[in-house]
Protein backbone atom coordinates (compact mmCIF):
# COMPACT_ATOMS: atom_id res chain seq x y z
CA UNK A 1 0.00 0.00 0.00
CA UNK A 2 0.71 3.35 -0.73
CA UNK A 3 2.66 5.27 2.56
CA UNK A 4 1.55 8.65 4.28
CA UNK A 5 4.68 11.00 4.97
CA UNK A 6 4.67 14.75 5.87
CA UNK A 7 7.71 15.94 3.94
CA UNK A 8 10.35 14.51 1.30
CA UNK A 9 13.88 13.87 3.09
CA UNK A 10 16.58 15.21 0.79
CA UNK A 11 19.36 14.03 2.83
CA UNK A 12 17.90 10.59 2.07
CA UNK A 13 17.40 10.44 -1.81
CA UNK A 14 20.06 13.72 -2.52
CA UNK A 15 22.34 10.99 -4.36
CA UNK A 16 19.57 9.25 -6.46
CA UNK A 17 17.92 10.40 -9.60
CA UNK A 18 15.95 12.86 -8.79
CA UNK A 19 13.06 14.17 -11.05
CA UNK A 20 10.04 16.29 -10.76
CA UNK A 21 6.66 16.85 -12.09
CA UNK A 22 5.15 19.91 -11.83
CA UNK A 23 1.53 21.21 -13.20
CA UNK A 24 -0.71 24.51 -12.86
CA UNK A 25 -0.83 24.37 -9.34
CA UNK A 26 2.76 25.97 -9.51
CA UNK A 27 1.77 28.92 -11.64
CA UNK A 28 -1.74 29.40 -9.89
CA UNK A 29 -1.10 33.16 -8.73
CA UNK A 30 -0.56 34.47 -12.69
CA UNK A 31 -1.96 31.82 -14.57
CA UNK A 32 -5.49 29.94 -14.01
CA UNK A 33 -5.51 26.15 -12.93
CA UNK A 34 -7.45 23.76 -15.11
CA UNK A 35 -10.02 23.85 -12.18
CA UNK A 36 -13.37 25.50 -12.24
CA UNK A 37 -15.72 26.74 -9.22
CA UNK A 38 -18.47 23.80 -10.25
CA UNK A 39 -18.39 20.78 -8.47
CA UNK A 40 -18.88 16.60 -9.97
CA UNK A 41 -19.85 15.98 -6.05
CA UNK A 42 -18.91 16.35 -2.70
CA UNK A 43 -15.82 15.48 -2.83
CA UNK A 44 -14.45 16.28 -6.77
CA UNK A 45 -14.29 19.50 -8.88
CA UNK A 46 -15.44 19.61 -11.64
CA UNK A 47 -12.26 20.69 -14.26
CA UNK A 48 -11.74 21.61 -17.66
CA UNK A 49 -10.34 17.84 -18.84
CA UNK A 50 -14.05 16.24 -17.37
CA UNK A 51 -16.26 18.49 -18.78
CA UNK A 52 -14.33 18.16 -22.08
CA UNK A 53 -14.59 13.97 -21.52
CA UNK A 54 -18.64 14.97 -20.67
CA UNK A 55 -18.92 16.62 -24.07
CA UNK A 56 -17.64 14.20 -25.92
CA UNK A 57 -19.17 11.58 -24.86
CA UNK A 58 -22.34 13.40 -24.77
CA UNK A 59 -22.03 14.58 -28.90
CA UNK A 60 -22.24 17.92 -27.69
CA UNK A 61 -20.35 19.89 -29.93
CA UNK A 62 -21.21 23.31 -29.42
CA UNK A 63 -20.55 23.29 -26.05
CA UNK A 64 -17.32 21.45 -26.57
CA UNK A 65 -16.44 24.66 -28.75
CA UNK A 66 -17.60 27.30 -26.08
CA UNK A 67 -15.57 25.15 -23.36
CA UNK A 68 -12.17 25.60 -25.61
CA UNK A 69 -12.86 29.50 -26.28
CA UNK A 70 -12.88 29.73 -22.40
CA UNK A 71 -9.85 27.39 -21.51
CA UNK A 72 -8.26 29.43 -24.52
CA UNK A 73 -9.31 33.34 -23.31
CA UNK A 74 -8.55 32.41 -19.63
CA UNK A 75 -5.97 30.37 -19.35
CA UNK A 76 -3.76 30.02 -22.80
CA UNK A 77 -3.86 33.30 -23.98
CA UNK A 78 -3.38 35.14 -20.38
CA UNK A 79 0.34 32.97 -20.83
CA UNK A 80 0.87 33.98 -24.67
CA UNK A 81 0.67 37.26 -23.67
CA UNK A 82 2.62 37.57 -20.25
CA UNK A 83 6.25 38.81 -20.12
CA UNK A 84 7.37 39.25 -16.98
CA UNK A 85 9.89 42.06 -17.48
CA UNK A 86 6.90 44.19 -17.87
CA UNK A 87 4.18 42.98 -15.13
CA UNK A 88 6.96 42.81 -12.73
CA UNK A 89 6.93 46.46 -11.92
CA UNK A 90 2.72 46.88 -12.18
CA UNK A 91 3.01 43.74 -9.70
CA UNK A 92 4.43 45.09 -6.87
CA UNK A 93 2.11 48.22 -7.23
CA UNK A 94 -0.64 45.86 -6.54
CA UNK A 95 -0.61 42.65 -4.69
CA UNK A 96 2.48 40.82 -5.14
CA UNK A 97 1.35 37.92 -5.60
CA UNK A 98 3.00 37.38 -9.12
CA UNK A 99 6.15 38.12 -7.89
CA UNK A 100 5.44 35.29 -4.67
CA UNK A 101 4.73 32.92 -7.70
CA UNK A 102 8.22 33.76 -9.55
CA UNK A 103 9.86 33.95 -5.84
CA UNK A 104 8.58 30.59 -5.30
CA UNK A 105 10.33 29.05 -8.54
CA UNK A 106 13.83 30.81 -7.38
CA UNK A 107 13.87 28.98 -4.17
CA UNK A 108 13.12 25.90 -5.88
CA UNK A 109 15.64 26.48 -8.42
CA UNK A 110 17.85 27.77 -5.19
CA UNK A 111 17.08 24.37 -3.19
CA UNK A 112 17.90 21.82 -6.56
CA UNK A 113 21.16 23.65 -6.93
CA UNK A 114 22.16 23.55 -3.26
CA UNK A 115 21.26 19.73 -3.92
CA UNK A 116 23.31 19.60 -7.06
CA UNK A 117 26.19 21.13 -5.27
CA UNK A 118 26.60 18.65 -3.01
CA UNK A 119 26.09 15.22 -4.95
CA UNK A 120 28.69 13.05 -5.82
CA UNK A 121 27.43 9.81 -7.10
CA UNK A 122 25.29 10.48 -9.55
CA UNK A 123 25.42 13.23 -12.35
CA UNK A 124 24.62 17.21 -12.16
CA UNK A 125 21.52 16.75 -13.92
CA UNK A 126 17.84 17.30 -12.51
CA UNK A 127 14.51 16.69 -15.08
CA UNK A 128 12.01 19.14 -14.80
CA UNK A 129 8.58 17.61 -16.30
CA UNK A 130 5.77 20.07 -16.69
CA UNK A 131 2.70 20.41 -17.91
CA UNK A 132 2.87 24.27 -17.96
CA UNK A 133 3.06 26.09 -21.03
CA UNK A 134 4.73 29.03 -19.46
CA UNK A 135 8.32 30.70 -18.75
CA UNK A 136 7.79 30.80 -15.18
CA UNK A 137 10.71 28.62 -15.00
CA UNK A 138 12.87 30.47 -17.21
CA UNK A 139 11.81 34.30 -15.89
CA UNK A 140 13.07 32.93 -12.40
CA UNK A 141 16.21 31.39 -13.24
CA UNK A 142 16.81 34.60 -15.12
CA UNK A 143 16.40 37.02 -12.23
CA UNK A 144 18.79 34.75 -10.27
CA UNK A 145 21.54 34.82 -12.78
CA UNK A 146 20.72 38.68 -12.61
CA UNK A 147 21.12 38.26 -8.80
CA UNK A 148 24.79 35.97 -8.82
CA UNK A 149 23.15 33.64 -7.02
CA UNK A 150 24.11 30.39 -8.71
CA UNK A 151 26.06 28.82 -11.54
CA UNK A 152 23.67 26.59 -13.02
CA UNK A 153 22.88 25.72 -16.43
CA UNK A 154 19.13 25.85 -17.52
CA UNK A 155 18.70 23.47 -20.81
CA UNK A 156 15.08 23.96 -22.10
CA UNK A 157 16.33 21.35 -25.23
CA UNK A 158 16.67 24.61 -27.82
CA UNK A 159 19.79 25.21 -29.33
CA UNK A 160 21.20 28.12 -31.70
CA UNK A 161 22.47 31.78 -31.72
CA UNK A 162 20.03 33.68 -33.61
CA UNK A 163 17.22 31.11 -33.94
CA UNK A 164 16.97 28.40 -31.69
CA UNK A 165 15.94 25.25 -32.70
CA UNK A 166 14.44 22.33 -30.21
CA UNK A 167 15.42 18.29 -30.53
CA UNK A 168 15.33 15.73 -27.84
CA UNK A 169 18.69 15.09 -28.36
CA UNK A 170 19.99 18.28 -26.31
CA UNK A 171 18.45 16.79 -23.32
CA UNK A 172 21.62 14.40 -22.79
CA UNK A 173 24.48 17.48 -23.11
CA UNK A 174 26.01 19.01 -20.55
CA UNK A 175 28.52 21.53 -19.86
CA UNK A 176 32.22 20.73 -18.87
CA UNK A 177 34.17 23.53 -17.49
CA UNK A 178 38.02 22.75 -17.84
CA UNK A 179 40.74 24.31 -15.66
CA UNK A 180 43.20 26.49 -17.63
CA UNK A 181 46.32 23.42 -18.32
CA UNK A 182 43.32 20.91 -18.81
CA UNK A 183 44.41 19.88 -15.97
CA UNK A 184 40.88 19.44 -14.37
CA UNK A 185 37.30 19.49 -14.93
CA UNK A 186 33.92 20.39 -13.75
CA UNK A 187 30.21 19.61 -14.97
CA UNK A 188 27.94 22.20 -14.70
CA UNK A 189 24.93 21.84 -12.82
CA UNK A 190 21.92 21.75 -14.75
CA UNK A 191 18.49 21.41 -14.67
CA UNK A 192 16.43 20.19 -18.03
CA UNK A 193 12.53 21.91 -18.43
CA UNK A 194 10.57 19.92 -20.46
CA UNK A 195 8.05 20.95 -21.31
CA UNK A 196 5.04 17.91 -22.39
CA UNK A 197 2.56 19.51 -23.15
CA UNK A 198 3.75 22.06 -25.57
CA UNK A 199 5.00 25.71 -25.01
CA UNK A 200 3.77 28.78 -26.08
CA UNK A 201 6.72 29.77 -26.63
CA UNK A 202 6.94 27.40 -29.79
CA UNK A 203 6.45 27.84 -33.54
CA UNK A 204 6.71 25.36 -36.08
CA UNK A 205 9.76 26.34 -38.88
CA UNK A 206 9.63 23.46 -41.71
CA UNK A 207 10.15 20.25 -40.17
CA UNK A 208 11.54 21.98 -37.30
CA UNK A 209 10.82 23.85 -33.74
CA UNK A 210 11.74 26.99 -33.32
CA UNK A 211 11.92 28.63 -29.86
CA UNK A 212 11.19 32.19 -29.24
CA UNK A 213 10.06 33.56 -25.44
CA UNK A 214 8.42 37.00 -26.68
CA UNK A 215 7.12 39.01 -29.33
CA UNK A 216 6.43 35.65 -31.70
CA UNK A 217 2.87 34.88 -31.17
CA UNK A 218 0.87 37.67 -32.15
CA UNK A 219 -0.08 35.92 -35.39
CA UNK A 220 -1.47 32.89 -33.08
CA UNK A 221 -3.83 35.58 -31.42
CA UNK A 222 -7.53 34.29 -31.85
CA UNK A 223 -9.96 36.95 -31.50
CA UNK A 224 -13.29 35.58 -30.11
CA UNK A 225 -16.83 37.61 -29.80
CA UNK A 226 -19.76 35.50 -29.61
CA UNK A 227 -22.49 36.30 -26.87
CA UNK A 228 -22.62 32.40 -25.68
CA UNK A 229 -19.31 32.77 -24.48
CA UNK A 230 -20.39 34.64 -21.20
CA UNK A 231 -23.34 32.57 -20.65
CA UNK A 232 -20.92 29.81 -20.31
CA UNK A 233 -18.21 31.56 -18.16
CA UNK A 234 -21.39 32.43 -15.59
CA UNK A 235 -22.37 28.77 -15.77
CA UNK A 236 -18.54 27.46 -15.09
CA UNK A 237 -17.61 29.98 -12.43
CA UNK A 238 -20.70 30.09 -10.25
CA UNK A 239 -20.27 27.24 -7.55
CA UNK A 240 -23.83 25.88 -7.43
CA UNK A 241 -23.66 25.47 -10.95
CA UNK A 242 -24.65 21.61 -12.43
CA UNK A 243 -23.78 20.28 -15.70
CA UNK A 244 -27.60 20.18 -17.13
CA UNK A 245 -26.87 24.05 -16.51
CA UNK A 246 -25.65 24.31 -19.80
CA UNK A 247 -28.60 23.17 -21.45
CA UNK A 248 -29.88 26.49 -21.04
CA UNK A 249 -27.33 28.57 -23.34
CA UNK A 250 -29.46 29.31 -26.54
CA UNK A 251 -27.30 29.15 -29.80
CA UNK A 252 -26.76 31.80 -32.81
CA UNK A 253 -27.45 31.09 -36.05
CA UNK A 254 -23.79 31.71 -37.21
CA UNK A 255 -22.48 30.09 -34.19
CA UNK A 256 -21.72 27.20 -36.30
CA UNK A 257 -19.25 28.95 -38.77
CA UNK A 258 -17.92 30.77 -35.49
CA UNK A 259 -16.74 28.03 -33.97
CA UNK A 260 -15.37 26.09 -37.26
CA UNK A 261 -13.22 29.53 -37.57
CA UNK A 262 -12.16 29.32 -34.15
CA UNK A 263 -10.52 25.23 -33.86
CA UNK A 264 -9.15 25.57 -37.05
CA UNK A 265 -6.78 28.66 -35.41
CA UNK A 266 -7.13 27.09 -32.04
CA UNK A 267 -5.67 23.90 -33.45
CA UNK A 268 -2.81 25.45 -34.77
CA UNK A 269 -1.19 26.22 -31.54
CA UNK A 270 1.50 24.19 -30.26
CA UNK A 271 -0.09 22.89 -27.41
CA UNK A 272 -1.80 19.58 -26.32
CA UNK A 273 -5.52 19.86 -25.42
CA UNK A 274 -6.66 19.25 -21.74
CA UNK A 275 -8.87 16.66 -23.29
CA UNK A 276 -7.33 15.03 -26.63
CA UNK A 277 -3.58 14.86 -25.29
CA UNK A 278 -2.62 15.26 -28.74
CA UNK A 279 -0.77 17.79 -31.49
CA UNK A 280 -2.52 18.85 -34.81
CA UNK A 281 0.76 19.55 -36.07
CA UNK A 282 3.49 16.18 -36.62
CA UNK A 283 6.50 18.10 -35.93
CA UNK A 284 5.13 18.91 -32.21
CA UNK A 285 3.60 15.65 -32.05
CA UNK A 286 6.80 13.78 -32.76
CA UNK A 287 8.75 15.77 -29.50
CA UNK A 288 5.64 15.27 -27.20
CA UNK A 289 6.43 11.20 -27.86
CA UNK A 290 9.97 11.67 -27.53
CA UNK A 291 9.64 13.24 -24.66
CA UNK A 292 6.67 10.75 -22.70
CA UNK A 293 9.89 8.14 -23.98
CA UNK A 294 12.30 10.32 -22.44
CA UNK A 295 10.55 10.69 -18.99
CA UNK A 296 9.92 7.04 -18.82
CA UNK A 297 13.65 5.97 -19.59
CA UNK A 298 14.94 8.45 -16.63
CA UNK A 299 11.82 6.81 -14.81
CA UNK A 300 13.06 3.41 -15.27
CA UNK A 301 16.89 4.09 -14.02
CA UNK A 302 17.93 2.73 -10.97
CA UNK A 303 17.01 4.23 -7.50
CA UNK A 304 15.22 6.99 -9.46
CA UNK A 305 12.92 9.61 -7.30
CA UNK A 306 10.08 11.43 -8.83
CA UNK A 307 8.50 14.23 -7.22
CA UNK A 308 4.74 15.64 -8.58
CA UNK A 309 3.54 19.15 -7.12
CA UNK A 310 0.47 20.77 -8.91
CA UNK A 311 -0.42 18.44 -10.51
CA UNK A 312 -3.69 16.73 -10.17
CA UNK A 313 -3.14 13.13 -13.11
CA UNK A 314 -5.87 14.04 -15.09
CA UNK A 315 -3.63 13.49 -18.45
CA UNK A 316 -4.37 9.72 -18.49
CA UNK A 317 -0.98 9.17 -21.30
CA UNK A 318 1.30 10.53 -18.49
CA UNK A 319 -1.05 8.66 -15.34
CA UNK A 320 -0.31 5.25 -17.20
CA UNK A 321 3.18 5.83 -17.95
CA UNK A 322 4.31 6.63 -14.23
CA UNK A 323 1.94 3.36 -13.49
CA UNK A 324 4.21 1.69 -15.97
CA UNK A 325 7.50 2.75 -14.79
CA UNK A 326 6.40 2.30 -11.24
CA UNK A 327 7.13 -1.62 -11.98
CA UNK A 328 10.69 -0.51 -11.15
CA UNK A 329 10.85 -1.58 -8.13
CA UNK A 330 13.62 1.31 -7.25
CA UNK A 331 11.45 4.15 -7.92
CA UNK A 332 9.95 6.24 -5.55
CA UNK A 333 6.92 8.61 -6.12
CA UNK A 334 6.42 11.44 -4.09
CA UNK A 335 2.99 13.22 -4.54
CA UNK A 336 2.41 16.33 -2.93
CA UNK A 337 -1.00 16.94 -2.08
CA UNK A 338 -2.39 20.15 -2.13
CA UNK A 339 -5.63 19.13 0.17
CA UNK A 340 -7.04 16.76 1.82
CA UNK A 341 -9.58 17.10 -1.40
CA UNK A 342 -6.82 16.53 -3.71
CA UNK A 343 -5.36 13.86 -2.23
CA UNK A 344 -9.21 11.56 -2.34
CA UNK A 345 -8.99 12.41 -5.80
CA UNK A 346 -5.85 11.10 -6.50
CA UNK A 347 -5.21 8.22 -3.52
CA UNK A 348 -7.16 5.75 -5.86
CA UNK A 349 -5.19 5.84 -8.88
CA UNK A 350 -1.66 4.93 -6.56
CA UNK A 351 -3.02 3.40 -3.23
CA UNK A 352 -1.55 0.06 -4.68
CA UNK A 353 1.75 0.96 -5.15
CA UNK A 354 4.53 0.29 -2.26
CA UNK A 355 6.90 2.96 -3.79
CA UNK A 356 4.35 5.96 -3.97
CA UNK A 357 4.33 8.18 -0.88
CA UNK A 358 1.33 10.86 -0.53
CA UNK A 359 2.91 13.97 1.19
CA UNK A 360 0.01 15.04 2.82
CA UNK A 361 -0.04 18.08 5.86
CA UNK A 362 -2.47 19.39 8.10
CA UNK A 363 -2.67 22.53 5.98
CA UNK A 364 -3.00 23.66 1.90
CA UNK A 365 0.08 22.92 0.52
CA UNK A 366 0.96 25.91 -1.61
CA UNK A 367 3.98 26.30 -3.38
CA UNK A 368 5.59 28.60 -0.48
CA UNK A 369 4.25 25.64 2.14
CA UNK A 370 6.24 23.33 -0.20
CA UNK A 371 9.21 25.22 -0.39
CA UNK A 372 9.40 25.76 3.27
CA UNK A 373 7.94 22.69 5.23
CA UNK A 374 8.26 20.14 2.38
CA UNK A 375 11.46 20.41 0.01
CA UNK A 376 14.20 22.54 1.90
CA UNK A 377 17.77 21.78 2.11
CA UNK A 378 17.83 24.42 4.96
CA UNK A 379 16.31 21.84 7.86
CA UNK A 380 18.67 18.90 6.55
CA UNK A 381 22.32 20.86 6.72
Amino acid sequence: MAELVDSIEIEDIYEQEISFLIGSGASSGIFPTLATAMKINENQWETIETLGQYFDEMEKKELKALLFMHYYKQCIKPVMTFNWEDEKERDSLVDGSKTQVIDNYKKLICTLYDLLQVRKEHGKIINIFTTNYDSCVVDAYEELLREEKISLNLNDGAKGFKTKFLEARHFDSIEVQKGVFDNSEYKIPQLNIIHLHGSVYWIKSGESIQVKYHGNNQDQFIDIATPELEHFKSVIECPNSKRTDFEDIKFADNFHKLSSEFWEKYSALPIVNPTKWKFHETVFEEHYYQMLRYMSYILEKKNSILVVFGFSFADEHIRNLIKRSLGNRTLTMFICCYDEQSYQAIYPWFKEYKNVKFVKIDKTMDFSIFNSDVFSMSSHK
